[in-house]
């Protein structure tokens, strides 16, 4: 987020200019105070439990055009969590250590709209993690507090470690629809980039609803193709599969891996548009 001293814009990790997506934080004056400041953090949407729900969220971060945008907003609201402060006043934040960003950022912080929030943190990871796990949370990120930030670049610093399993895909496949989804997705086939290419880590056919099997379908169309882009999948997976070219990238949880690397149980949570089919890797 880059906040100019009375507005806030919203950029995704790849760049994108989300800002128009979410007028609840940007048209309005979200009270970060006076210095320009840039701010790092996750937009979320939240359930009836008060759980972040990506499910939630996809119905919002696609949107463009201002009715549904205006529309959407006021069904599904969502708040800016914001996880840290890289810059103030022109001055860059991201050299000093993480527990002296934390107390910039709490005092950039310290008067803002209610749906920009700064999570608690916890200093016992036991305790984050039962209370994680007691809310129905995905788990915690573990921070060294003397980490510096570290633009685009994964650290030993900084640890996801989570309740429920998740992975990164990247689409290489449809499996068409039967039964009650003939004409549509029946599965996708889902792969991890490794040293030769696509593999192969299984499909996934659950978890779409109608809308999320339209937005899929008019992504997907475009990209078929004749090349298969797996490097190891089976005959009778590829047997009815219709291809596509390798670039959408999207989330899916799952109960088990294989020894082979295939995601058992896997069901989809949603469309990655912040993630590129090279920044995919096996999740440990």
């Amino acid at each position: 987020g880059i906040w100019d001293g009375a507005r806030l814009q919203l950029r995704a990790r790849s760049g994108t200019d989300i800002t128009g997506r979410y007028p609840e934080l940007t048209a309005i004056d979200a009270g970060l105070g006076t210095r320009p400041c840039v701010v790092d953090g996750e937009i979320v949407a939240l359930d009836e439990g008060n759980r972040p729900s990506f499910s939630l969220l996809q119905h919002r971060m696609h949107l463009t055009g201002r009715a549904e945008i205006e529309r959407e907003a006021r069904r599904i609201p969502v708040q800016f969590m914001l996880f840290d402060v890289l810059e103030i006043d022109g001055t860059d934040t991201a050299p000093l250590p993480l527990a002296q960003r934390r107390e910039l950022l709490e005092a950039v912080a310290g008067s803002t709209i209610d749906a920009i929030v700064v999570p608690p943190v916890a200093d016992d990871v036991d305790d984050a993690l039962a209370t994680a796990e007691r809310l129905g949370l995905e788990g915690v990120v573990v921070k060294d507090p003397s980490s510096t930030y570290r633009r685009g670049q994964r650290s030993e610093q900084w640890l996801k470690v989570k309740l429920t399993m998740m992975q990164d895909v990247v689409i290489g496949g449809i499996r068409p629809g039967k039964g009650g989804r003939s004409g549509t997705i029946g599965s996708l086939l889902m792969g991890i980039p490794g040293p030769d290419g696509l593999r192969y880590v299984g499909r996934v056919g659950s978890g779409f609803s109608d809308a999320t099997l339209a937005r899929l379908t008019a992504l997907l169309d475009p990209l078929r193709d004749d090349v298969n882009p797996f490097v190891d999948i089976g005959a009778v997976e590829a047997s009815d599969a219709l291809w596509v070219r390798p670039e959408v990238v999207g989330e899916v949880e799952y109960a088990e891996a294989t020894p082979n690397g295939t995601l058992r149980h896997a069901r989809w949570r949603g469309i990655r548009p912040d993630k590129t089919p090279a920044e995919v890797e096996a999740e440990a």
